[in-house]
């Protein structure tokens, strides 16, 4: 009889070039006695929006973002004449903004991975432009309107990132380029282009601008919820900020006609918005000088939020009612099938109207600068961050934002998961008490759970283990199981590997009974075991060895665990989850290889 154990499963990876070898550094053993929770004493990454959210394989696709609406007849510049269009994307922290899944529609096209690292977000996109309502195209049941959505508001799937470059003239020295995969991976990016140069590839742009008195400004605000927050941000009890928090984000392809970029942090309740902020330069150019705090250096916009100050802002409301609102509005417009020419004075006058009363909704998401009131303010209760940008004058202006590696670090006390346990005298599922910390570090960086890396890079392992107090002055066997997968469409079942005495890897499959230990008699004298620091076990995991067959990127799943001599297993619940990416070795987008880049990022230990 065999006992599979059943990992939890959260994200994937994807295929793309050759494994050649991948070296992970296992650091085991040493006993610390610590308390059972761990209070962080620097800020833990909570969010970071970057990776490829759309896949390679198959037919690469974007994927546009939810909740698109629109209405015509409109006076969104107040000028007192109702012909402008009103659209939106998304609007609220109820419904997402991020593109649709397959898993959640059955549609084949739409492939946004809701799975990977800090995938889900909310917030809304509004466009608003004048003096179009007249202009029309032949629909399939007559002419409708033409303006109604922006030219792409989309998670482009290849534009974004080139993983494991180095280069200084690129955001986090990681390249970027927008023409596909050429010259290897690339990840995907957030586009707000509302209207670009046009041309035949770009109707809305097009008709924009030849359209000489159409004028346009825009709105945007993207947020990741606490309930989505990686390294156990979801299960903490109180997020705040310190003098290690911060908030960034790069800005990439596109800023043209973007007028400014805030950070927005919900602090129970309450939206507050960031007085530091992202400007054009002094020629009303670029949008490249930081403000009230922040500070901008190649593309990176960056904020601690404890050096700004902070004002209240409502984007909209969390509580039903008010969501409803706005579609209650949108469909008595939308039934009134409104006709400025054919329509009597009392009809104009409920239309207008009611149109006000829309966009007073929709327009709560835009922030006036000029009549906050900023002040300090001391986060408490953190349930959301996100980053804010903006255009407030119309004008007949290309407009268009590119962004991505939205970044979010807070600090808080992180509870330990509870262990699992499995009797495998009789294959049952038992109680346990014992607890797991555990994490993985890159090139010396922080130990996280949720892990991006690229095939030069070095990893650590870490573990806390809080033990059952029955079981303090046992002696157990040490146990490390990674499970290899492609990416998270692949049909396959996922391939396990279990680490021996040896450093080595060899395929496990699922059978408790033929589970080896990479470590023997290892002593739980204290409550809380600090599992790193000690003996060093660096294991080169070769095609051969581990992920046979497999082509980078690949997704692992890490789990740790002990046995008792009665048979008990514990391990932790929750894996640790890599997305491992091979090094980009194109001249033409690296100064210097990224494996020499590297080094010196880890300390000469003597």
């Amino acid at each position: 009889m065999m006992k599979i154990l059943t990992f939890p499963s959260r994200i994937k990876s994807r295929k793309h070039a050759l494994v050649s070898s991948i070296l992970v550094s296992f650091i085991i053993a040493t006993m610390l006695w610590l308390t059972p929770r761990l209070i962080h004493a620097e800020s833990v990454r909570f969010v970071q929006w970057w990776g490829e959210y759309l896949p390679h394989h198959g037919k690469t696709l974007p994927g546009g973002y939810q909740g698109k609406r629109s209405i015509q007849y409109q006076d969104v510049n107040g000028d007192g004449v109702y012909n402008d269009a009103l659209i939106w994307y998304g609007f609220g922290l109820k419904e997402p903004l991020n593109p649709t899944s397959y898993r959640d529609t059955g549609k084949k096209y739409h492939r946004y991975r809701v799975d990977y690292p800090s995938a889900r977000f909310y917030g809304g996109v509004v466009a608003r432009f004048t003096n179009v309502s007249q202009i029309t195209k032949e629909g399939k049941s007559g002419k409708v309107p033409f303006f109604t959505g922006i030219q792409q508001a989309t998670v482009q799937p290849s534009e974004g990132a080139s993983p494991c470059t180095y280069t200084t003239k690129s955001p986090h020295n990681t390249g970027r380029l927008w023409s596909g995969n050429r010259y290897g991976i690339h990840w995907g990016d957030m586009t707000v282009m509302i209207v670009n140069k046009g041309g035949d590839c770009c109707p809305i742009s097009d008709k924009f601008q030849k359209t000489k008195q159409a004028e346009v400004n825009f709105t945007s605000l993207f947020v990741w919820k606490k309930e989505n927050f990686i390294n156990g941000g979801a299960v903490v009890d109180k997020i705040t900020f310190d003098n290690t928090s911060k908030l960034s984000v790069d800005i990439t392809r596109f800023r043209k006609n973007i007028e400014e970029g805030r950070f927005v942090v919900q602090d129970g309740d309450q939206f507050w918005i960031s007085e530091g902020a992202v400007v054009q330069d002094e020629e009303g150019k670029k949008l490249n000088r930081g403000v009230g705090g922040m500070t901008v250096k190649n593309r990176v916009v960056e904020l601690n939020p404890l050096n700004s100050r902070w004002a209240p802002y409502t984007p909209f409301y969390s509580a039903e009612p008010e969501e409803e609102k706005i579609n209650i509005l949108l469909e008595t417009l939308e039934e009134m099938a409104f006709n400025p020419k054919k329509a009597t004075a009392e009809e104009q006058q409920f239309y207008h109207e009611k149109s006000d009363e829309l966009l007073d909704e929709i327009n709560k998401i835009e922030f006036d600068p000029t009549k906050a009131t900023f002040a300090d303010h001391t986060f408490e209760d953190v349930q959301a961050m996100g980053v804010y940008f903006a255009t407030y004058p119309f004008a007949h202006e290309t407009t268009q934002l590119v962004f991505d590696n939205f970044q979010a670090y807070a600090t808080g006390i992180i509870p330990k998961a509870k262990a699992l346990a499995i009797d495998t005298q009789n294959l049952s599922d038992v109680s346990t008490d014992a607890e797991f910390e555990v994490g993985l570090s890159v090139n010396c960086g922080p130990f996280e759970q949720v892990i991006t890396l690229c095939s030069p890079d070095k990893v650590d392992f870490s573990g806390q283990i809080t033990v059952e107090e029955k079981d303090i002055g046992q002696v157990v066997d040490l146990l490390l199981v990674i499970g290899c997968k492609q990416y998270h469409e692949a049909e396959y079942e996922e391939i396990f590997y279990m680490l021996d005495s040896e450093s080595a890897f060899r395929k496990w499959d699922g059978n408790i009974a033929k589970l080896v230990a990479f470590k023997k008699g290892f002593p739980l004298s204290e409550q809380s075991v600090q599992v790193n620091g000690g003996e060093k076990m660096s294991v080169l995991v070769e095609q051969t060895a581990l992920c046979k067959g497999m082509e980078l990127p690949v997704f692992l799943r890490v789990f740790f665990g002990y046995q008792l001599q009665d048979g008990k297993l514990v391990y932790n619940p929750q894996s640790i989850d890599l997305i491992i990416t091979p090094e980009n070795m194109d001249p033409l987008k690296n100064e210097i290889p990224y494996s020499e880049s590297i080094k010196g990022l880890c300390p000469a230990k003597n």
